[in-house]
């Protein structure tokens, strides 16, 4: 059903798109669907749930590396998030949770809220282990993961991203800038 939706929601359509339509395109029953879903909102948030989940993990992974390199970590959370405009699948994926039906959806704001904080998360800890190793002399680890990864999240939405060339581009500019902020010196 999760698959159903997404490709119905990716595909043109005017208006909402319907269970039916869903239910029609997973080819299950009315009755199979509200033995798992209380309400269409509800199969949305399992959704962005099921995306973010899978990014979280990995950039959990990222950040709790056994023998810790703050540097390669940051670089390495950082690929795996521009990696996200360059996997098709995952690529639309996220789109289609940014669109407006998803958004709509009761308890979106506050799933979405707490799939931010995670990525945030995984990103503080790298910066923690970089401040207190002296890797990034400058870091205020949490709020820098914080505009870190907003700046990040507004790179990955810029009209220029869906052009390949542009990508590992912003990729650079984004790392150039956060270690500046982090006052890394001679490897910006």
């Amino acid at each position: 059903m999760v698959e159903a939706t997404f490709d119905c929601l990716s595909e043109p359509h005017e208006g909402p798109v319907h269970v039916s339509a869903i239910l029609a395109r997973a080819e299950v029953s009315s009755r199979a669907f509200y033995r798992h879903f209380e309400s269409k909102d509800e199969l949305f948030l399992a959704m962005l749930e099921q995306v973010t989940e899978r990014l979280a993990v990995v950039l959990d992974e990222i950040a709790g590396a056994p023998a810790p390199d703050p540097l390669n970590q940051l670089r390495a959370w950082l690929d795996q998030m521009f990696a996200l405009a360059t996997e098709t699948d995952l690529h639309r994926n996220l789109a289609v949770l940014d669109c407006d039906e998803m958004r709509s959806a009761k308890g979106y704001r506050e799933a979405r809220t707490r799939s931010r904080a995670r990525r945030e998360r995984s990103l503080a800890t790298i910066l923690r282990s970089g401040h207190a190793d002296g890797s990034f002399p400058l870091a205020e680890p949490e709020s820098d993961a914080i505009a870190i990864a907003a700046l990040v999240s507004r790179e990955l939405t810029s009209a220029r991203i869906f052009d390949p060339a542009e990508i590992a581009l912003s990729r650079a500019r984004v790392e150039r800038f956060t270690l500046r902020a982090l006052g890394v010196a001679g490897k910006v």
